[in-house]
């Protein structure tokens, strides 16, 4: 009997598709006319075929108008075609239970929409088989912000089920916040504050989700040291104007995308996220406090927004203490992230610091110094040598900080911190053994070539020498020039290609990689740089002063054909030497950010 009812139902189902199939023949052409948005051919195949009103005209089983809809190609051809159609039609659904009203949110046309709506306001509410959206949902989650302002001003709440309450205003307010609609998600929030406690279908907060967006706040724009300057000197200005601006303004900048940092998309996340700090603190019990601020305190910690973390903290202190399902708590995890600026919470601490920097991994036993010793996210660092330095700086800075019986405390595995941390980088050592060799390989060969150059060139002088062995232009100012170029050159490149050797027969020890060959590589780096310099100087002065008498107008393009070997240079080695530097000489990563006490 079952198989007889299969066998029936396949049939059926292979009939309807015959059907829809012979249907969509058939109006083949009113398809491409609804697409062309041309009425008057439409309007003549609708009066000569009334049952063309309601056609399926696609393989989703998509109405006349919703086809319309979609192509937004005629306004004109929407509203006629409305016009002619009663309520029912106007609400008929496609084989996705989506309404013309849900086409039109994905579709971003706001003038559809208010015709149909204008028609049948209960096209509001209808939910959709895909996501169970209704309209708001569909033009939030497509990313429509002038359509989802519209349909938030005439979506009703007092209707069951509300759109803006339980699981789908949750899911509204994460759709808002996926999109970036930071302005509009605080709008929604400040209407709807519980919603800031809701779960959607999926079990997500909005704060959970605003937690999962880096991008949302400045620890997560990674930005040069121009850029940063001139981003403070911005918001210091800010601080000033006394004009605010409206919601909607600020909206349209922070989804435009159009101030150069960005600085609204982040004041806006900010004010959004203390928003929902607020409204989760209005939970009844200490429990519901812990529910729901964990996951996003612990997605923060380990993706370095440490603002999130700073603003829950500030708020709750007791949140230090939660830690994600694998017993890791959020300075375990900033560790193991390499998240810095989370970390340097702790120098924002006070007596906690020492009872927060004591815990252990429930599942490893690892304490925060087993962590450190792990071999953690470097993506962010260019060349092995330079990661191996950056773990080393985490290492130790670790280190200082826990209490010193930690230091040779061993975890389950039976291992000691250092040991840990031996094993673990052992194979980034060796590459950053060999990415060191080689890059002073290829550097001393340029060097030792600069070298035999110019000290050549300086037995070869300019012009020649007198009978007494006097240079003939000795009191020329472009060969007092050629002179000292030459000195600078010879000097700077016997420094680098010394420095490459002291680099080649290191013994790469760990605490090698920390201090010493780092240090050797910028300075050979410079030297090297500053030699080529000079030499093409001494080169340039040189031409000048035998060509001079002949070409007086020789000095700019010796000039500028001199420089290109030298800008080049700078242009592909000055990022790898700033890195050097900055990462041997420059401030440290760790330290206090604030002089606020926050826990």
């Amino acid at each position: 009997m079952d198989n007889v009812n299969t066998m029936e139902t396949n049939s059926q189902r292979n009939d309807n598709n015959n059907n829809n199939h012979r249907q969509q023949q058939h109006y083949l052409h009113l398809l491409k006319t609804v697409i062309n948005g041309d009425w008057e051919t439409a309007k003549s195949i609708f009066d000569s075929d009334p049952s063309a009103l309601t056609a399926r005209l696609s393989e989703w089983q998509e109405t006349t108008l919703h086809v319309a809809v979609n192509t937004g190609r005629s306004l004109h051809f929407v509203r006629n075609l409305v016009d002619l159609l009663p309520e029912t039609s106007v609400r008929l659904a496609d084989g996705y239970g989506g309404s013309a009203l849900h086409n039109a949110a994905i579709a971003g046309n706001t003038a559809s929409a208010r015709i149909l709506v204008a028609k049948a306001p209960s096209l509001l509410h209808l939910k959709n088989n895909n996501f169970g959206d209704a309209p708001i949902h569909s033009a939030a989650r497509y990313g429509h912000r002038e359509t989802f302002e519209y349909l938030l001003s005439v979506t009703k709440e007092d209707v069951d089920p509300s759109p803006f309450a339980g699981q789908d205003g949750a899911k509204l307010l994460n759709l808002l916040i996926v999109g970036d609609f930071y302005g509009l998600a605080l709008e929604v929030l400040q209407r709807f504050p519980s919603l800031a406690r809701e779960h959607d279908s999926f079990g997500r907060t909005a704060i959970s989700t605003l937690a999962e967006k880096p991008l949302a706040f400045p620890s997560g724009t990674r930005i040069g040291h121009c850029q940063r300057f001139w981003r403070h000197c911005i918001s210091l200005l800010g601080k000033t104007n006394c004009s605010i601006r409206s919601s909607s303004s600020s909206d349209d900048v922070e989804n435009r995308g159009e101030t150069k940092f960005e600085l609204p998309k982040h004041s806006r996340a900010m004010e959004l996220l203390r928003l929902l700090i607020s409204g989760v603190l209005k939970a009844e019990t200490t429990a519901e406090f812990d529910r729901l601020l964990a996951p996003p305190i612990v997605f923060a910690a380990a993706l370095g927004i440490y603002e999130i973390v700073t603003e829950i903290v500030k708020a709750y202190p007791n949140a230090i203490w939660l830690a994600d399902p694998n017993g890791m708590y959020i300075f375990h995890l900033a560790v193991i992230n390499r998240q810095e600026k989370v970390f340097n919470i702790l120098y924002q601490m006070s007596a906690n610091r020492n009872f927060a920097t004591a815990l252990r991994v429930r599942d490893s036993g690892d304490n925060l110094l087993h962590l450190a010793g792990k071999l953690g996210d470097t993506e962010r660092i260019p060349g092995a040598a330079l990661k191996v330095q950056r773990e080393l700086q985490w290492f130790n800075e670790v280190e200082k900080m826990v209490q010193p019986s930690y230091r040779e405390m061993k975890n389950y595995a039976w291992k000691t911190p250092r040991n840990l941390f031996t094993e673990e980088h052992k194979s980034l050592i060796e590459q950053g053994e060999k990415w060191m060799k080689d890059t002073a390989l290829s550097c001393s060969v340029v060097a030792a070539l600069v070298v035999t150059v110019v000290f050549a060139a300086a037995f070869t002088l300019p012009g020649g020498a007198n009978d007494e062995g006097i240079p003939i232009y000795i009191n020329n100012g472009p060969f007092i020039v050629f002179v000292a170029a030459d000195i600078l050159a010879l000097f700077s490149g016997s420094t680098s290609l010394l420095m490459f050797l002291g680099i080649m027969t290191a013994r790469y020890s760990e605490r090698d990689f920390l201090r010493s060959l780092p240090m050797k590589m910028g300075i050979g780096l410079f030297a090297l740089f500053l030699s080529i310099a000079a030499m093409m100087t001494a080169f340039g002065a040189s031409l000048h002063i035998i060509l001079y008498h002949k070409v007086r107008w020789i000095l700019a393009p010796i000039g500028l054909v001199a420089s290109v070997p030298s800008i080049l240079f700078a242009f592909l080695q000055f990022p790898l030497l700033a890195e050097v530097v900055l990462s041997t000489f420059g401030p440290s990563i760790f330290g206090k950010q604030s002089d606020e006490i926050i826990a």
